[in-house]
């Protein structure tokens, strides 16, 4: 008898648990068929602070919106992805993806770094597809658009042979940006920046795919900027950050994070090639987001 009490006790009690776990999780999206929940938010929050520690200073609220754009992003790319690529045939590249992003934050190999994600509650297999998702967007955007880029090489030509012959100093730049649509209120962006930071602002601001890694661009050649941007950047010391400058897509915001004088001989046929690459990528990036916005704008969303 008091064996047959104890079993409903415990069943009793397990199902209390059961359900009061249950109670908790809440349809948050519908993203045309996919049905996003609470816990999906929670798990895209643990994502974007694996990738970018300084958003630790967000409230719970601001995380929270951020990670709801993020999820909207990447699913819908997902979607795209899926389309022309399938997944499970890019195993070895999602493995070299991993070990970019763990050498990157500082990790020695993948056993330290899945021991961290486990800490962290995040699952590796799901880090790997949405690295993987992330390169392949970018793989169709060059299969879809590469021969929709346009660029003067010759422009290119005299433009290196110039700073050549003038023998002015050549300079690197490390940058990071935040491209903002041009309906976002400016104050409050810059009121964000100077509560929570530059990459955080980025992260939730930015529509620039650049936002994922809170807007780091990574070192830049000053002869791979055109005019508007190189006359902004050389007013700017380390740590400053440009005036709005208009852009085809919105409004952009440059933040220096580093400048270093290149001293050694500048070979022009690798300098060209440089330039022709950077031209390249950025009218490829623009291609990309103008996809992206039509992707989300013929797709049904619905917040709960």
């Amino acid at each position: 008898m008091i064996t047959k009490k104890l079993i409903f006790f415990f069943i009793a009690f397990f199902l209390h648990i059961n359900l009061a776990y249950t109670s908790e999780i809440k349809i948050v999206f519908k993203i045309n068929n996919e049905i996003l929940t609470n816990i999906d938010i929670e798990n895209e929050s643990k994502y974007l602070l694996i990738l970018n520690s300084t958003l630790k200073n967000l409230n719970k609220n601001e995380l929270n919106e951020l990670s709801k754009n993020s999820l909207i992003r990447q699913i819908l790319k997902k979607k795209e992805v899926i389309k022309h690529f399938k997944l499970e045939k890019h195993s070895e590249l999602s493995e070299s993806l991993l070990k970019e992003t763990y050498t990157a934050l500082g990790f020695e190999n993948k056993k330290q770094f899945s021991n961290f994600l486990t800490k962290e509650g995040f699952n590796i297999k799901i880090l790997k597809e949405k690295l993987l998702i992330e390169r392949l967007w970018n793989s169709l955007i060059y299969e879809k658009f590469k021969d929709k880029v346009k660029i003067d090489e010759n422009k290119i030509k005299n433009k290196v042979k110039t700073f050549i012959n003038n023998q002015e100093k050549n300079f690197e730049y490390n940058l990071s940006e935040i491209l903002f649509n041009y309906s976002t209120d400016y104050k409050q962006l810059l009121d964000f920046i100077e509560n929570y930071g530059f990459e955080a602002a980025a992260s939730k601001y930015s529509i620039s795919d650049t936002s994922v890694n809170g807007g780091k661009i990574g070192w830049i050649n000053k002869n791979n900027l055109n005019e508007k941007l190189k006359k902004q950047i050389s007013r700017l010391n380390e740590g400053q950050i440009s005036n709005p400058i208009e852009n085809p897509n919105g409004n952009l915001l440059i933040k220096l994070n580093q400048k270093r004088e290149v001293k050694s001989k500048i070979d022009p046929d690798l300098e060209i090639k440089k330039q022709i690459n950077f031209e390249q990528n950025r009218q490829l990036n623009s291609f990309s987001l103008n996809l992206y916005k039509k992707i989300k704008q013929n797709s049904t969303i619905n917040e709960y």
